[in-house]
């Protein structure tokens, strides 16, 4: 009797359409997207082109903080000079940035000393944004 048993289980076996002639056909990850879903072909090269614009779209937007927020060189123009102390030590006006006030968004909107914590605040608040973009 349980050798009829073991025989229906097998026939109920979800995975007997993989059985090739007794033994069970292995095949890697090629061989199924062949097998399944084609060749790669105008339909994938298509998807291929969007996906890949989208994600190129969302590196732009996530490398310009990187460019964009970074702080600049700085000189003194102080005569006599500034006796290698800090920027943050400085009065305002006995610098100066190196390539001007337009260099990067922390020479502009002098994002230095007690104001740096804003460049991470902005980044933070992109990315919340992304993330819930993501949901909605």
């Amino acid at each position: 009797m349980e050798a009829a048993g073991a025989g229906n289980e097998k026939a109920e076996d979800p995975r007997a359409g993989l059985l090739n002639g007794g033994r069970e056909e292995r095949l890697g990850i090629d061989e199924v997207l062949a097998k399944y879903a084609g060749e790669f072909g105008p339909w994938q090269a298509r998807q291929f082109a969007l996906v890949s614009l989208a994600w190129m779209l969302d590196a732009f937007h996530t490398m310009v903080t990187i460019f964009a927020d970074r702080e600049p060189e700085w000189r003194c123009v102080r005569p006599g000079g500034c006796g290698g102390q800090g920027i943050c030590r400085l009065e305002p006006g006995s610098w100066e940035w190196a390539g001007g006030p337009g260099v990067s968004t922390v020479a502009e909107w002098g994002l230095i000393c007690g104001q740096k914590y804003k460049i991470g605040l902005v980044q933070s608040a992109f990315f919340a944004g992304c993330m819930l973009g993501e949901l909605f």
